[in-house]
């Protein structure tokens, strides 16, 4: 809900928790009037899905109620925080995401926000990783109106903000998300980990040579212009999956060569980057104002990766866009640090939530400012 602040921007304590999928985190901030935030501390648990081949729902939540409360007790201990000096505003995760994993976040945020008399704010997910980039200049830049490509494991969209409440989803995933889709992929070739999109960045960085060689392959080119079908806004990463089982089949017998797993990988990669880039590029054919915006964020683990973040600068720059801002990888995937700073925005100018919010698994970051915190 929208209030009056009790008082103007001065100094005080943010507790922020993310808790939206696989990752436990939790941060604590220091506000000070017309400085940058410090932030004092940042501690993250992710749960070990190699196994799994994937996150399950209900371990992810078995993970975070083993994890958030000890993680808190942790930041809390170090930094000497009782109810003499508690931080004044407690911001959480509270959507989307999964339902098991946002709600022991948001419940622990809601207790100390009562033990403490704090402020609560339940901040948005996806917000969070549009508003990033503006921690380091305290809020100075990016300025609205910009464009971010926000991709994820969970999430693959782009968004025009033209304030903090009001952004515009221009091209969105139709079926599963980018990172989703470099996992599966990358998985079909034999690439292990709990992050396999970035386990296979690091393999093909390793193997720059062999990533290069030619090799008989074929990858989809979804949402291409066809009959009754033109300039799609919308991104399509099942089609990835079945073209990798496809090429494998059809061109090595189901078997993947040591020496030939680099240059599979990058095929993936870019067949699923260059998608990206096609349709960002189409929205600009579609909606030709887009090529007056000068700034572009890129967030989301998925754009943690650099060649990702080449291409893109290398597609965009003909497009008018002056200013690129890519967060730190680190800030990239999930973390509390991008949800303490969203809270901090949406609390300096009014917002804070209601003890009665619920976890939202869908809650789109278009309509913000109707839609209520």
């Amino acid at each position: 809900m929208l209030r009056r602040l009790r008082c103007g921007i001065r100094t005080y304590k943010v507790l922020a928790i993310e808790s939206s999928c696989d990752d436990s985190c939790v941060s604590l901030i220091d506000r000070s009037a017309g400085a940058k935030p410090i932030v004092l501390d940042h501690v993250k648990s992710t749960l070990n899905s190699v196994k799994a081949g994937g996150v399950i729902p209900t371990s992810a939540h078995l993970h975070h109620q083993k994890s958030i409360a000890g993680l808190v007790k942790q930041v809390l201990q170090k930094h000497n925080i009782s109810g003499v000096n508690c931080p004044e505003l407690v911001c959480v995760t509270r959507g989307p995401g999964m339902p098991g994993s946002l709600s022991i976040g948001v419940d622990t945020a809601k207790g100390l926000s009562v033990a403490w008399g704090s402020q609560f704010l339940g901040v948005h997910h996806m917000l969070g990783h549009l508003l990033i980039p503006r921690l380091e200049s305290n809020g100075e830049e990016p300025q609205f109106p910009f464009l971010s490509l926000l991709a994820s494991g969970g999430h693959t969209m782009l968004v025009l903000s033209r304030s903090l409440l009001d952004h515009e989803i221009l091209v969105n995933t139709i079926d599963i998300a980018a990172g989703d889709a470099l996992d599966k992929c990358a998985r079909e070739i034999g690439i292990r980990g709990n992050m396999i999109g970035k386990e296979l960045e690091l393999f093909l960085n390793k193997n720059p040579q062999l990533s290069l060689k030619d090799i008989p392959w074929e990858m989809p080119q979804p949402l291409k212009n066809k009959p009754k079908r033109v300039d799609t806004l919308g991104f399509s990463f099942t089609p990835f999956i079945s073209g990798v089982k496809l090429s494998l089949e059809r061109y090595h017998n189901n078997e993947v060569k040591d020496e030939l797993m680099p240059a599979m990988g990058f095929r993936i990669q870019e067949a699923i980057f260059d998608h990206i880039i096609d349709r960002v590029l189409v929205a600009y054919k579609v909606r030709p104002e887009l090529n007056q915006i000068k700034t572009f964020v890129g967030s989301g683990g998925v754009v943690a990766n650099q060649r990702l973040r080449v291409k893109l600068q290398a597609a965009l720059k003909s497009h008018g866009v002056e200013n690129f801002h890519f967060p730190p990888p680190a800030l990239c995937t999930d973390n509390a640090i991008m949800i303490g700073w969203a809270g901090i925005e949406l609390y300096e100018n009014g917002v804070t939530s209601e003890l009665d919010v619920t976890p939202l698994r869908k809650w789109s970051v278009e309509g913000l400012e109707k839609s209520g915190f």
